[in-house]
């Protein structure tokens, strides 16, 4: 978007919070002015995203958020010689499960540029061996991914093989031939493209969420001193016949949830974001008040997430998704920290990421200035 563009969208955005919330543009302005200069370095797009312009929060508040501006100081936690591990799927399953952690159960790896090898995984390295593999109804249902990326991209839930129509039906419904499963995968890292097991859900969750896994984010920090300290924790929760839990800014309908950290008892819902973000409380496919919803076995979760992070000592701020499965507490994968995880805990939570026990951790490594504490 070019800077005529920008401008343009920011009036209309300063418009619309005069016009419904009540909030005049020239103080909006003189806000995003000193927020400019703020710890968290907000700008005009994180104003709005955050819905800063709510006089409920002090100015001191809005000063705790982390914009856009801030991540590469946050990423700046994490050894950036550890950065594959948060990368790639394939190398953290692996130390995952040797160390006997609940993780995903992965039935073949596509990867044409070299053979990956994990948990007895069947290596596909020729596109005939994909569709081959495919054809196979014995392997269904499965859930595919790339072994490197994020937000849901290349995501496939896959319920059947139709021989008829020589094409995989999904969850979401459409069909997808399997000649053209090649061009779906999204492989732009070449590492390979996972075919898992799918993770059945907590049986507990079923009548209230549905029949699909639903997991946390749990943002974790550890570092030689101190952790692994939960620092937020949010639920997703898909809806509908969305194929996984992916909140991409609820534009599919999923919700995400804060969680009382003490609790694990829900606490705020949310679907949309910015000046198009809404709470709500029922569920929309099973009406279930999703505010009486605990998490399952809250205490084993953190037992397990703390055990899990201790594997990757340089990784300071690690993202965890952790499904709650009918075993207990299962790996997703680790994520760093550009992976919308801050956004999301920010919109759910209402304060800001830079609370001191983060700034801290940024001091003690020298990413803010102040005394290491």
């Amino acid at each position: 978007m070019g800077v005529a563009q920008r401008l343009k969208t920011y009036r209309a955005l300063l418009q619309r919070v005069s016009a419904e919330h009540g909030v005049a543009v020239l103080a909006q302005l003189r806000e995003i002015r000193q927020l400019r200069r703020s710890l968290g370095r907000i700008g005009p797009a994180d104003y709005f995203n955050y819905r800063l312009f709510d006089p409920q929060l002090s100015l001191a508040d809005k000063a705790r958020f982390a914009g856009w501006r801030m991540e590469a100081v946050l990423d700046a936690l994490n050894d950036r010689h550890w950065a594959c591990l948060g990368l790639d799927k394939v190398l953290t399953t692996a130390l995952l499960d040797a160390q006997g952690l609940r993780c995903t159960e992965t039935l073949a790896i596509y990867s044409p540029v070299r053979p990956r090898l994990l948990q007895q995984a069947t290596a596909l390295t020729h596109e005939a061996q994909l569709q081959d593999w495919l054809r196979d109804g014995r392997n269904y249902p499965f859930f595919s991914k790339p072994a490197a990326s994020g937000f849901g991209r290349g995501a496939c839930f896959a319920l059947r093989y139709d021989a008829a129509s020589d094409s995989i039906e999904q969850r979401n419904g459409e069909r997808l031939p399997v000649q053209r499963f090649d061009l779906h995968r999204s492989d732009h890292e070449q590492l390979g493209y996972l075919f898992q097991r799918p993770v059945e859900p907590d049986t507990t969750l079923r009548p209230a969420l549905g029949g699909i896994v639903t997991s946390l984010r749990i943002m974790l920090l550890c570092d030689e001193q101190e952790g692994p300290l939960i620092h937020r924790v949010f639920w997703k929760l898909p809806t509908g016949r969305n194929m996984q839990d992916n909140y991409n800014d609820g534009r599919g309908g999923n919700l995400a949830a804060a969680v009382n950290l003490h609790s694990g008892q829900i606490q705020r819902v949310i679907n949309g974001s910015g000046m198009d973000l809404r709470e709500l409380r029922e569920h929309p496919d099973s009406g279930a008040d999703l505010h009486t919803l605990f998490i399952p076995g809250w205490a084993e979760v953190q037992a397990f997430v703390a055990r899990a992070a201790l594997l990757f000592p340089k990784l300071r701020y690690q993202q965890w998704d952790i499904a709650l499965s009918a075993q207990g507490p299962l790996a997703l994968e680790l994520n760093l920290f550009g992976t919308g995880g801050s956004e999301l805990s920010q919109l759910l939570y209402r304060r800001g990421l830079l609370d001191e026990t983060l700034c801290r951790f940024l001091r003690r490594h020298g990413l803010l200035p102040g005394p290491a504490a």
